[in-house]
């Protein structure tokens, strides 16, 4: 029984991980060390979206039943994918006025606030608000104003439809092309940041995960909507 707890909160140690490289990733962004912020967001990422696995396997909930992982979890997440990457997009001009953090703000505290935001069939309910990513790509492409504006805005409208996103690591569907495509990605954006300039045609190549996820998500929601079969669609045991 011992050696179960011990891996149980070996598990909920490496979830608060996540919560320490988030707040060394605002450290960071507040020293003006912006890239060296986004590679400690994007491994909190990793912690974050590999977590829930290790916890299911040892089984925590059950261990450890007066400990609830998930709401650490949600703290954490709130840090790394919210006002980090908030905090950078005020910081360091990358929307055209500070006031349009409001969207991604209040976009995110609906998504949280939400019940089902993480659905009984296993599935993100509204833009899962990762705003890290949008922070980034808005710091490597410094895109014209009126573009920086639509790439808040559009995913803080998305936020309040709802709208099933992918869930990879609790859900089947597509998830070993997610895994895959992820880790590409993942590894892509951490040699990016190597660079004090990214090649641009790199940073447009990364971006094909990002529009396929989201692409990928609204065709599953379309035909679960539609009351059509989607292949693979088996949930992951709790």
């Amino acid at each position: 029984m011992l050696s179960k707890q011990i891996k149980a909160w070996l598990v909920h140690l490496y979830t608060m991980s996540g919560g320490v490289l988030g707040m060394l990733a605002l450290f960071a962004a507040a020293d003006g060390q912006i890239r060296l912020s986004f590679f400690m967001l994007i491994a909190a990422a990793l912690i974050d979206g590999t977590d829930g696995m290790l916890a299911r396997k040892v089984n925590v909930r059950k261990v450890l039943p007066k400990f609830d992982g998930s709401m650490v979890d949600n703290v954490i997440d709130v840090l790394t994918y919210v006002w980090v990457p908030v905090f950078i997009m005020g910081s360091q001009g990358l929307v055209p006025h500070v006031l349009w953090t409001v969207i991604p703000i209040v976009g995110a505290l609906y998504a949280y606030g939400q019940v089902d935001m993480k659905t009984e069939d296993a599935f993100f309910l509204g833009f899962p608000s990762y705003w890290n990513g949008v922070a980034l790509y808005l710091f490597w492409l410094r895109p014209e104003p009126v573009v920086a504006v639509l790439m808040v805005v559009i995913p803080g409208v998305l936020s309040f439809i709802p709208t099933r996103y992918l869930y990879p690591s609790k859900n089947s569907i597509l998830s070993k092309t997610s895994w895959v495509g992820g880790l590409i990605w993942a590894a892509l954006v951490f040699f990016m940041l190597l660079q004090e300039t990214p090649d641009s045609g790199l940073v447009l190549l990364s971006l094909i995960y990002p529009v396929w996820y989201m692409l990928s998500s609204f065709w599953v929601d379309n035909r679960l909507r539609q009351g059509k079969s989607v292949p693979g669609a088996r949930r992951s045991s709790a």
